[in-house]
């Protein structure tokens, strides 16, 4: 567990809003984080917003101040916002997406 803890920005899947939240541990991340987004907490998991990362707690320390999360609930994906922002630009010019964009 960190000693000092960390503080990170954090989103839902479906949700425009991002909230800071700070703590020792991947799991108190995400213990903060479905309480503050009213999800359920079992199934849930944190990933890096950039790439899709999914965090664990010996990753959680690598993780820099101030990154940008996502917090999933079971059954939800998220390939990082790369693949989010190509799939996207590619629905709005009417074509279909390539499987390898494919969510």
């Amino acid at each position: 567990m960190l000693q000092k803890p960390k503080s990170v920005k954090l989103r839902a899947l479906r949700s425009q809003r991002k909230f800071g939240v700070a703590g020792r541990s991947c799991q108190e991340v995400l213990h903060k984080g479905c309480l503050r987004f009213q999800l359920p907490e079992r199934g849930s998991r944190l990933c890096l917003y950039e790439d899709g990362t999914e965090l664990t707690e010996d990753y959680f320390p690598s993780v820099p101040d101030n990154a940008e999360l996502v917090l999933l609930t079971s059954g939800q994906a998220w390939q990082g916002w790369f693949r989010h922002v190509a799939q996207d630009s590619l629905t709005l010019l009417g074509s279909s997406c390539p499987p390898a964009l494919a969510s």
